[in-house]
């Protein structure tokens, strides 16, 4: 960008009668075009003799492409003099950073740059240089004042070559085509050599003959995605987030012998700094470009960084979400809902209600526990000084008896409340394939647990329910069926799930007991999800809890008493809610 502002200041302060510029000769008819559509990007194709591709791509901030908008905005005669060649090698200069432009001017950044980082010439680069000076000196037969845009590492070798008074024969490498395509929307966030957003402020400072100021910009595209997240989280965004991202940002450029950032390190800090969500839309900001438009329709190329710039560094954002899963307390205040429990149909199977009383009761111990658990986790020992904090720690004490101390335990504040829970007794491993061509009736006489059902608690004080559990064949009354549970989830507060078994979102899992783990993260209300179960969740699933800021909290199975266990699986199904008056004469 500095130095298509400096291009720029030069032809308003020379006024030159032409411009020559360092781009293929062979392609200047389609590198004009390219230049006539700026501030709209495109890329000029051409293929060498091993069929690779060439690609010159035209945007605002390259400093070529400057001189040929300039030129054609002021009818200036513009030409393209360098000699098109095949094989050129792959070079690496050190240059300074040309921010520094702005604060010592072009003349100091150029002699920095040929006492530090001028390159030795290759044969290749001779000939072009040649060429170059024969096209400025047939040129210099024409105009007067001609303007020479090119690479520091050529400029003083070929005017000191435009002195001789004859030149060699070269010839142009064979091109068989050369063609001019637009760019989709993902290869101009992924192939600008100045990110988009960059780009714009460029453009936008070009109109109104205003410097273009990095820095600036880089702070203004923080805050307006600062503004971005606070719309898209609901979160608040201190002011002491700017102060630290952008010493944070000093101090990584520097340790890359920098004066500015660039993208990498922007995205870097803004995801150290707050999270990944602010990240994301600083790098969505940064890479989105308004001035995409292909007005001439021209045919479209989807280009990624690997086929521009070759290996490319990966950032991964771990984005905390809403729940996929919004109930009725989301969409009303309670203050304002005119919702009213209602007591199910007279024709509905129901519950009996001493055992959701020993469930629910389980359930809050899960509360309980798995708060603690984390608590407990995260705690730390340390001497004793004014206070015995939350207690003596005895075993650390005893350890360190020689010290003659005291240690105490110090225990984290809580991560949160428990908002589901799920209680895994059996994963129902012996399955069949969803693929195995069989008909529904003989899937189900192979599953252990074939009736799957999501009941809605009956009034404010009970949980929604999602479960698997064995068939109703096991009859105990008249209107009463005995169960057994395989698992089931209970999610707080009530009324407010659907029938997960018919979801399609949970249509991947690899089984019932994580479809009910990954509804209990979507319709939790709070950040901790208790799992109960011989085996801990898939990675997967945790990362999918992380996203939308939740936390699976593990507990083995094992730890819990097998007579409560028994006790909480076997559960009684009625046929309607009369029953409940005869329930106790048959239930034992």
């Amino acid at each position: 960008m500095e130095m298509a502002e400096q291009v720029r200041l030069v032809i308003n302060q020379l006024k030159p009668d032409c411009i020559a510029v360092e781009f293929a000769e062979t392609m200047q008819l389609q590198l004009l075009h390219a230049a006539s559509r700026l501030p709209d990007t495109s890329v000029v194709i051409a293929y060498d003799t091993n069929d690779l591709p060439i690609y010159y791509l035209a945007e605002p901030c390259d400093a070529g492409f400057e001189a040929l908008r300039s030129a054609l905005e002021r009818n200036i005669p513009a030409f393209c003099i360098d000699l098109d060649v095949d094989s050129y090698p792959d070079c690496q200069e050190y240059l300074p950073d040309a921010y520094s432009i702005t604060r010592i001017g072009l003349k100091k950044y150029y002699e920095a740059y040929k006492n530090i980082a001028l390159p030795k010439a290759n044969a290749i680069d001779e000939k072009r240089e040649l060429y170059m000076a024969k096209r400025l000196k047939e040129l210099s037969f024409s105009y007067d004042r001609i303007l020479f845009v090119g690479g520091m590492a050529h400029v003083e070798n070929v005017l000191k070559l435009t002195e001789k008074n004859a030149f060699p024969t070269l010839a142009h490498a064979t091109r068989k085509t050369v063609t001019l395509s637009a760019l989709t929307e993902k290869s101009n966030r992924e192939v600008m050599a100045e990110c988009g957003y960059i780009s714009e402020q460029y453009e936008k400072s070009r109109k109104v003959h205003s410097p273009a100021d990095r820095q600036k910009f880089i702070f203004k595209l923080f805050k307006e995605a600062a503004t971005l997240y606070k719309k898209s989280t609901g979160n608040a965004f201190p002011s002491y987030h700017f102060r630290n991202i952008m010493k944070f940002l000093r101090n990584y450029a520097i340790v890359y012998d920098r004066l500015m950032p660039d993208l990498f390190q922007i995205i870097t800090a803004a995801k150290l700094c707050v999270d990944s969500n602010y990240a994301y839309e600083v790098w969505a900001l940064a890479t989105s470009y308004e001035y995409q438009k292909n007005l001439d329709s021209l045919p479209i190329v989807d280009l990624t960084i690997d086929d521009i710039w070759g290996k490319s560094k990966i950032v991964r954002f771990n984005l905390k979400q809403n729940s996929r899963k919004n109930g009725f307390t989301d969409r009303q205040a309670k203050s304002r809902t005119q919702y009213r429990f209602r007591s199910p149909g007279l024709f509905s199977i129901c519950s009996y209600p001493k055992e959701d009383l020993i469930i629910e009761r389980f359930g809050n111990f899960l509360k309980k526990k798995g708060t603690e658990l984390l608590r407990e986790e995260s705690s730390r020992v340390q001497p004793f000084t004014t206070s015995i904090e939350d207690g003596i720690d005895t075993r650390e004490t005893i350890r360190h008896w020689h010290e003659k101390k005291l240690y105490v335990k110090v225990k984290a504040k809580p991560q949160g409340e428990v908002g589901s829970i799920v209680v895994i007794f059996d994963e129902d491993s012996g399955e069949v394939d969803k693929d195995a061509k069989m008909e529904d009736q003989e899937l189900q006489e192979k599953e252990n647990y074939p009736w799957k059902v999501t009941w809605l608690g009956e009034h404010a004080q009970e949980s929604d329910m999602s479960f698997y559990a064995k068939g109703l064949a096991n009859i105990v009354g008249p209107g009463i069926c005995r169960s057994e549970y395989g698992g089931f989830m209970m999610s707080y507060p009530p009324r407010r799930m659907k029938d997960i078994w018919s979801d399609p979102d949970y249509d991947e899992c690899q089984n019932k007991a994580e479809r009910l783990l990954l509804a209990a993260i979507d319709y939790a209300t709070k950040s901790l999800i208790v799992y109960v179960a011989a085996k801990p969740p898939r990675s997967i699933i945790k990362s999918f809890a992380k996203r939308f800021g939740k936390k699976i909290v593990y507990m083995p199975i094992g730890q819990f008493s097998p007579i409560t266990l028994n006790k909480l699986r076997v559960f009684h199904v009625l046929d309607g809610q009369d029953k409940r008056q005869i329930a106790d004469d048959y239930i034992f």
